[in-house]
């Protein structure tokens, strides 16, 4: 009887705890314990919201409720070699958008400062030398004052000074002196002795010319010195390898000296405008010499006309070959020289000049030979030809001419 009683009650327990199980407790129950119950569409109210944590977790999503997109915790952006700006800069990369023809990176190795980025040029500053510096010793010759010894030293000392090269010793022994300095290996002691000047003053007026054209050549004068009516004048240069080449002129004798002297004025502004370099122009009465150093060996040569009836022709015949002379490229007229009636004009040429002459027959008249000789000159300039000399004697006429070459 006792057993029958347990049981009877442990039925009724459970059908109360049955009835007290109600929708609403039930789901009171589950959202305590933090799930999300559902209704059915009789007036029920939605869920409510899930909370979600305020920062992502790495690998997470913001929210997955439905009413809320996905954000990926990473950037919105894809790493595409094609997107705008990719990739980052970088110090040291250029900041202008990424180009997959052209590099970003700067040329590798950097140029270093100091160093050339073309064939070394010992006149360019800034450049390594691919030379050592050399000891040199200059003994200089003997001066007729010590005192212009000693100013030459110092002179030369400066000038070493101020082309940057260092001055070991100086030492003055009355009438000479003696230098040591350090320049690069490349460097060559040259020396220049003058001919004889007719008075000292212009000795010293040509010494002082030579001078100032081998500082225009950015060379270093270590001696100058006037010994009576001639000079010496030592420099220091690159060598006879670098230097223009050196070349001497000797004119003839005119009639006046005031021929020869503007016979000599001439010829130096002829060099001058060739670029040539005058070393030495020296007038001996009646006669004048010229030393200049040009870029390349020019030819000296020289042109005798024949005589002609009158001066006064054959010093028209003298300017008009002198002007065709200096059509030829490189060319320079070194002296014209009327010797009463006849003509030489001495020049230096790059080539050859190789004048050929025309003949003509004997014509009727003095007239006829005159007329004939102007069309047989035209007749030549049409084919290119210059003409040195039209020279018409009575009945017959000589054309001298040449072709200019490629000079021209």
């Amino acid at each position: 009887m006792k057993k029958i009683t347990l049981a009877l009650a442990a039925v009724l327990a459970a059908a109360g705890a049955a009835r007290a199980a109600t929708p609403d407790t039930m789901a009171a129950d589950l959202e305590k314990a933090g799930f999300t119950v559902g209704t059915d569409t009789h007036g029920q109210q939605p869920p409510k919201p899930v909370p979600q944590p305020a920062h992502p977790q790495p690998g997470s999503t913001w929210g997955t409720h439905p009413s809320q997109p996905a954000h990926p915790a990473h950037p919105v952006h894809p790493v595409n070699p094609g997107h705008p700006g990719y990739p980052p800069p970088q110090p040291g990369h250029p900041a202008q958008p990424w180009n997959p023809g052209q590099p970003t990176h700067p040329v590798y190795p950097p140029p270093q400062p100091g160093y050339p980025t073309h064939p070394w040029n010992p006149d360019q500053p800034g450049y390594p030398p691919p030379y050592q510096l050399q000891q040199f010793r200059f003994e200089s010759g003997s001066f007729v004052f010590s005192s212009d010894a000693r100013r030459s030293m110092e002179n030369a000392a400066t000038a070493l000074q101020r082309a940057g090269y260092t001055v070991l010793e100086k030492r003055s022994s009355f009438s000479s002196y003696t230098l040591v300095f350090l320049a690069p290996s490349y460097l060559r002691v040259e020396k220049y002795n003058s001919g004889s000047f007719v008075f000292s003053s212009d000795a010293n007026k040509a010494a002082d010319e030579f001078v100032a054209a081998m500082e225009r050549q950015g060379n270093v004068v270590l001696e100058r010195n006037v010994s009576g009516t001639s000079f010496t004048v030592n420099y220091l240069g690159r060598g006879n390898g670098y230097y223009n080449q050196t070349q001497t002129y000797t004119s003839g004798s005119f009639v006046f000296g005031s021929d020869a002297a503007r016979s000599l004025n001439e010829a130096v502004e002829a060099l001058n405008s060739l670029g040539a370099i005058v070393l030495e122009k020296r007038l001996n009465g009646t006669s004048y010499t010229i030393v200049f150093q040009a870029q390349y060996r020019l030819e000296p040569q020289t042109y005798a006309s024949g005589s002609f009836v009158f001066g006064s022709d054959a010093a028209r015949s003298m300017n008009e070959a002198a002007a065709a002379l200096q059509k030829v490229r490189g060319l320079v007229v070194m002296e014209k020289r009327l010797n009463g009636t006849s003509y030489t004009i001495g020049f230096f040429s790059p080539t050859r000049i190789e004048p050929q002459k025309y003949v003509s027959g004997v014509y009727t008249f003095s007239s006829e030979a005159q007329r004939a000789a102007a069309e047989t000159a035209a007749a030549f300039a049409s084919q290119g030809m210059l003409i040195l000399e039209k020279n018409v004697s009575g009945t017959q006429f000589t054309i001298t001419y040449f072709h200019p070459g490629y000079y021209y």
